[in-house]
């Protein structure tokens, strides 16, 4: 250190006297020029000091004769004398040595200690299963897909109604007058001469009528009614019908299991639902520990720059106390200051992304207050272990993704909604082959009543069976070509194909989803061992060189330098930690193992985990009720 100042002493000496020696002044400027690039930390430039006065104009030497040149006009030459010297080139760097160390510092009290000892009262301080039970109980997405089961129940409820019986009921009255014919009039008239007839009639008609799940329809039909009639003066009379009426299908619409299978492809939709109701709150369980791990690793993030602040700090301050002890120059001082205000940059920064990530943490937690977003900040309580981490044995690489696979293929949602598919396009089938059938149905009636001016008898009439009537038959319609029929079974037959496609497809997807998991577990995990690797060396390149710079054989720009090696490799290996993490719950979720890796049980809106009561994540009505 002592020589460097001697060096800077002989420039600044070697500048002054650049006026008696032109060419020795050259070179020292051009030296300067390299002081002055090699000086330059973290962009802030720094100028050497050159207040001195323009030199003097010098006396010739002796044995030189110089000629005085004639006196030029007065009004060329000075306009010649100024456009012939150029215009001197402002500095990049205007700010000088002493100015930069100056300045004062930012002021980061406030943020650092509030990264450190925060406001119990605005911190919600979490672990990861807390973090999981709360977005599983407020994840709004997963609110949302709760409600898919339910919808497809209640359609479901709805298509069982088609085999609800339906009671009908029918009140007339009616008042008619009639006239009569001449022949009639001339009969009526040898008993009064009346020439029309008033009548007076009310009638009541219930019916059930039904289908059963054989496809017979059925109707129950009951019917009183009571007239009145002016003719001869004729009394009031009663009459009564109770019949009953059965259609049976025999080849189109015959069958428990044609007509059933709306009924069976509902339920199939309502265990659709619920795996991709299941396959949402994977995604968002997911979601959220991923998110966690990374506001861990902002956390921990700030932690290292606000330690890299610490050890830049206190350079520094050495570098203040070597310079004033004169061990040191102004430029190591400055160096040092430079590195300051750098970490100070990161911290702030480091800051910034505790926010944002724990904004997107509280997303998908939905913290709120009131109908506003929670301004409370998380402080998560857990850390990376990987050496707790035994989902995936990466020794035994080829065997552990093979098992993998295995999982996936029977533990992903996808799996039962592609099976589901298929059943439903085979009942499509099922069906469409059952209308290409004709129509012919077997028809059965049988009624019978009574008639009496009072009731009682009408009744007793109809039960005795005072009237009666039977009808059997056959109908039958053949559709001439049938090709609405055909259409709809090549389409549902094209269907099941396609449905069974659809399964590949996403078996497929799976394993490669699977695979990419497997890698990046491997990859993240060789990483993390490589980053540490040179954490620890940079640590000892850091020890190294500020025991070098202890003795004075280094300079504090180079211990800088070497701090920061440190600090970015810290900052890799504590990204390589969290991706570690992150590749884990990712090869998880591939699997379709995370719930079960979490000890939680899911099950059709129902969410149960270890230590907690059943929630209910969707609000539904009994059906029926």
């Amino acid at each position: 250190m002592r020589f460097t100042g001697l060096c800077i002493a002989m420039l600044l000496v070697g500048t002054v006297h650049s006026t008696a020696h032109a060419q020795e002044g050259t070179e020292t400027a051009s030296v300067d020029l390299q002081q002055q690039e090699a000086f330059t930390v973290s962009g802030v430039g720094l100028k050497l000091a050159q207040d001195a006065p323009p030199p003097a104009a010098t006396e010739p030497e002796e044995g030189i004769v110089t000629e005085t040149p004639p006196p030029a006009p007065t009004a060329v030459l000075p306009e010649a004398s100024e456009t012939a010297v150029p215009a001197a080139r402002p500095s990049p760097y205007p700010v000088t040595l002493k100015e930069a160390i100056s300045e004062d510092l930012i002021d980061l009290s406030g943020l650092r200690s509030a990264l450190d000892q925060p406001v119990e009262a605005q911190v919600l301080r979490l672990t990861l299963d807390e973090a999981i039970q709360l977005a599983l109980q407020n994840n709004p997405d997963i609110l949302i897909a709760e409600y898919d089961p339910a919808k497809a129940e209640a359609e479901t409820y709805a298509a069982r109604g088609e085999f609800d019986p339906i009671v009908s009921q029918k009140l007339n009255y009616s008042d008619s007058t009639a006239s009569l014919d001449q022949t009639v009039r001339s009969f009526v008239g040898i008993l009064g001469g009346v020439s029309a007839v008033d009548s007076r009639k009310i009638t009541s008609e219930t019916a059930l009528a039904g289908k059963l799940q054989f496809g017979t329809q059925y109707a129950v039909q009951f019917s009183m009614d009571y007239e009145e009639s002016t003719f001869g003066n004729y009394q009031g009379e009663y009459g009564g019908t109770l019949g009953f009426t059965l259609t049976q299908p025999v080849l189109r619409g015959f069958g428990r299991g044609v007509n059933r299978i709306r009924i069976r492809a509902g339920e199939n939709l309502r265990k659709i639902s619920e795996a991709r109701a299941k396959l949402t709150v994977l995604d968002k369980m997911a979601e959220t520990i991923k998110a966690y791990w990374d506001l861990v690793g902002a956390t921990e993030a700030a932690r290292v720059y606000e330690e890299a602040l610490r050890n830049a700090e206190r350079l520094l301050k050495l570098s203040e106390i070597r310079r004033d002890i004169g061990t040191s120059a102004d430029i190591d001082v400055l160096q040092a200051k430079a590195g300051v205000a750098m970490r100070q940059s990161e911290l702030i920064q480091a800051n910034a992304r505790i926010a944002d990530v724990g904004d997107a943490l509280k997303l998908l937690l939905n913290l709120k207050e009131g109908d506003r977003f929670s301004k409370i900040r998380l402080m998560p309580l857990d850390r990376p272990n990987p050496d707790a981490s035994a989902v995936f044995d990466t020794d035994s690489y080829d065997q552990s993704l093979d098992v993998s696979v295995e999982r996936a293929l029977a533990m992903r949602p996808e799996n039962e909604m592609t099976d589901l598919e298929i059943a439903n396009a085979l009942m499509e089938e099922e069906k469409a082959k059952n209308d290409r059938l004709p129509q012919l149905d077997f028809i059965g009636a049988y009624a019978q009543g009574g008639r009496d001016i009072k009731m009682g008898k009408t009744l007793t009439g109809i039960i005795e069976g005072q009237d009666s009537a039977l009808t059997v038959g056959v109908q039958a319609s053949v559709p001439i070509g049938n090709r609405a029929a055909r259409g709809a079974h090549q389409r549902a037959r094209l269907n099941i194909r396609q449905a069974e496609e659809r399964r590949k497809q996403a078996q497929m997807a799976m394993m490669m989803r699977v695979h990419f998991a497997a890698r990046s577990v491997m990859t993240s995990k060789v990483l993390l061992e490589s980053t540490h690797q040179t954490v620890r060396l940079q640590e000892a390149n850091v020890n190294a060189e500020e025991r070098r710079l202890q003795i004075g054989i280094t300079t504090s720009y180079q211990v800088l330098r070497v701090q920061e090696d440190l600090t970015a490799a810290q900052a890799q290996e504590l990204q390589a930690r969290i991706a570690f993490e992150k590749a884990l719950v990712e090869l998880q979720l591939a699997e379709g193992s995370l719930l079960d890796n979490f000890g939680i049980t899911y099950t059709a809106g129902i969410v149960e985990s270890p230590g907690s009561p059943a929630e209910h994540t969707a609000a539904t009505e009994k059906l029926g009720s």
